[in-house]
């Protein structure tokens, strides 16, 4: 029966940290969508108050961001999605067909993304001053530089949960060990 208990609990040290590597895909979407939800109004209220929006230039100029920034989202998470499906351990290993591939949809996203901005910069222009265009991807351009810091100084503290979850994982899994070897 005590021996049955172990091999139980060590199954079970065995599987934890696959449940918490994963996570669940629907709260990994809630927190995407939260993401650009905050996202979205830290850049309305940086644009707002940086680019001086007039009442009449922010009602022409919303609308049309909030459809360049869905166009562009949209892209960019067809990005990861393929990213995703290759692990960067794997990317070495890959054969030379799957690599091209990666890389020609890479590109094609990239474009997609270039011929996006192109387009909507016309159409800012048609609504806002040149100037405020110019600041205004700027400001997107620190915006996204802000982002990139903080998720890296976020990963930092998840790396280390991770490694700490993973030496707990160790310790218990040698003292079930010992526990089954003096029985």
């Amino acid at each position: 029966m005590k021996r049955n208990l172990i091999l139980a609990l060590l199954a079970l040290a065995l599987t934890i940290p696959a449940f918490a590597q994963k996570g669940c895909p629907e709260c990994k979407e809630k927190e995407r969508k939260a993401a650009q939800m905050k996202m979205m109004k830290m850049k309305r209220a940086t644009f707002t108050q940086n680019l001086k929006l007039s009442e009449e230039e922010s009602e022409k100029f919303w609308p049309l961001y909030e459809q360049y920034n869905d166009e562009i989202n949209s892209v960019i998470e067809k990005q990861h999605s393929m990213m995703s499906k290759f692990h960067e351990k794997d990317l070495l290993s890959i054969d030379e067909e799957s690599a091209l591939m990666i890389i020609k949809q890479n590109s094609i996203a990239e474009k997609e993304l270039a011929e996006i901005k192109i387009r909507y910069y016309e159409k800012f222009l048609e609504v806002l001053p040149a100037q405020k265009v110019a600041k205004l991807i700027k400001e997107e351009k620190q915006i996204m530089h802000k982002i990139r810091k903080r998720d890296r100084q976020e990963a930092k503290p998840k790396e280390q949960i991770q490694k700490k979850l993973q030496l707990l994982q160790a310790k218990l899994l040698k003292m079930l060990l010992q526990q089954v070897i003096s029985e």
